[in-house]
């Protein structure tokens, strides 16, 4: 019997287990057990379905190829976001389920024990869409009894593995392939509680390859006149933009020189460390700008921080050490960078083997990331949210309220379920769970309806209603095409089972 850990991530994704002396430990690659972190890249055409490295490698021969990546962060849209060679609109979470298939053969060929529970890491601020497409992401590869963890909650299980015996205060720099989380967590030997949680989808390693793009593009746009558009050349400057930016985090390397074929026109390109470091100034700034949103919900400063740890790949960069140095007041070397690839997975996988197997459990208390809430009309009759449980609450937590008819012929009540969180800016962002309409058998004026929002333990949200008169619930209904979408989840599922993944 086994359990597994899953990060599934933007641009890498990584399987880990608990081995028999506690432990954990990456799971390779299938055709190369040197190779632990699978590329969130995918391509499906006429020979077949090709995900991870073996993608990549045949990209450097075919580089006009069709290819989907960064998926992740189009999770919960439940529309089609690449198309493949029979026309067809594969949707975020079935990309996903291909990444899964792929480290599931993985894990198949490298444990040889059937895989009885595992828990996957989702971003902090992923919200209710977002959470539920990463389940149906594992439904849709066939994967069972699966649980949600939030990432920083994975890594700094992981963290709590080493410093057995010590109460502290944990903060958590979670600067990922596409996302961007700060947690604050306080660690014991009886469990892990998560206090306050800030997060972006906008800030990540994705995010700097771009920057890093644009400013090749306007050296070509200046030298040739025009900005090439096909995809073999943006492919080819992708790949590039993410090489330089590995160098240039490598100490003792000062700059990247290349000479780049783009557009059928040559460029020479010299990227310095200094320049680099200016390019990508203004994004971790906004990391910081995050992490003091954080600090402030937790009512704390960085003098209430006993560790500070960084997880994520782009976490290893010398201005995001340099920069979260100075704004933590403490040395470079006293910031805990233990393993950043490798942290998620592996406190994922602790988690499964403590929560699956019910050995060694500890209490893992995390927070709702999203205020969840109803819209209603204030006192001047403009929108605005009801917040019935407020953002960094532990969960579960639910809240009820009751709402009343208006009209004595008024049969169903309908409403609308929200989630919203201050974003960088300082606006509020919203995320409309949609609507739900439910019935009245014996209406008249104020009849009153209890409605009930709660999260569960894995941050997603369920909408009841009760009739307070009888004791009896009403029925929840969507009042969106759910039948619809249904239907076409029905559809992933049958690609999703067909496609075999690199030959296998």
């Amino acid at each position: 019997m086994s359990y597994i850990g899953i990060d599934l991530g933007t641009t890498y994704s990584v399987a880990a287990y608990v081995k028999s002396n506690g432990i954990p430990e990456v799971i390779s690659d299938y055709h190369d057990t040197r190779d632990y972190r699978t590329p969130s890249v995918i391509h499906l055409g006429e020979e077949g379905c090709f995900v991870g490295t073996a993608l990549e490698e045949k990209l450097e021969d075919e580089p006009e190829l069709s290819e989907s990546r960064f998926f992740k962060l189009r999770m919960g849209e439940n529309r089609g976001v690449y198309c493949d060679h029979l026309g067809r609109d594969w949707w975020p979470q079935s990309l996903s389920a291909l990444v899964l298939k792929k480290l599931m053969k993985d894990v198949d060929a490298y444990l040889h024990d059937d895989i009885d529970g595992a828990y996957l890491t989702v971003p902090a601020n992923f919200n209710d869409a977002q959470r539920r497409a990463t389940r149906e992401a594992a439904q849709l590869a066939g994967l069972h009894n699966i649980k949600l963890i939030e990432e920083p909650v994975a890594a700094a299980t992981f963290y709590g593995m080493h410093n057995q015996g010590q109460e502290k205060t944990l903060f958590v720099y979670d600067l990922g392939g596409g996302t961007f989380d700060a947690t604050v967590l306080q660690i014991s030997d009886e469990g892990l509680y998560s206090l306050a949680t800030a997060g972006s989808n906008s800030l990540g390693g994705k995010h700097v390859d771009e920057i890093i793009m644009r400013f090749i593009l306007d050296d070509f746009q200046v030298q040739h006149g025009f900005s090439p558009d096909d995809e073999g050349s943006l492919i080819k400057l992708r790949r590039f933009a993410h090489e330089a930016k590995l160098k240039l985090a490598k100490p003792g390397k000062g700059r990247v020189n290349k000479t780049l074929v783009l557009g059928g026109k040559t460029i020479d390109f010299i990227l310095t460390k200094e320049r680099f470091h200016e390019l990508i100034n203004e994004l971790i700034e906004e990391t910081l700008n995050v992490c003091k949103s954080c600090l402030q919900s937790a009512g704390m400063d960085w003098g209430f921080i006993d560790t500070v740890m960084l997880v994520g790949g782009s976490s290893l960069l010398p201005l995001v050490t340099d920069k979260l140095s100075k704004a933590s007041g403490r040395p470079v070397d006293q910031l805990l960078c233990k393993q950043p690839h490798q942290a998620v997975a592996f406190g994922a996988a602790i988690i499964a083997q403590q929560q699956f197997e019910q050995t060694g459990q500890k209490i893992l208390q995390s927070i709702c990331s999203y205020d969840l809430g109803i819209r209603v009309r204030d006192a001047n009759g403009q929108p605005a949210i009801e917040v019935l449980v407020a953002q960094n609450t532990p969960v579960p937590a639910s809240a009820s309220t009751t709402f009343y008819t208006n009209r004595a012929d008024q049969t169903r009540l309908i409403i609308e379920a929200v989630q919203q969180r201050q974003g960088e800016n300082g606006a509020k962002l919203e995320n409309s769970l949609g609507y739900f309409a439910f019935g009245i058998e014996t209406p008249r004026k104020n009849y009153p309806v209890k409605i009930d929002l709660a999260y569960d333990l894995e941050g997603m949200v369920t909408v009841t209603a009760q009739d307070p008169e009888t004791g009896h619930e009403i029925k929840q209904i969507m009042d969106q095409e759910a039948e619809a979408m249904d239907k076409a989840l029905l559809e992933q599922q049958v690609w999703v089972s067909e496609a075999k993944v690199n030959g296998l």
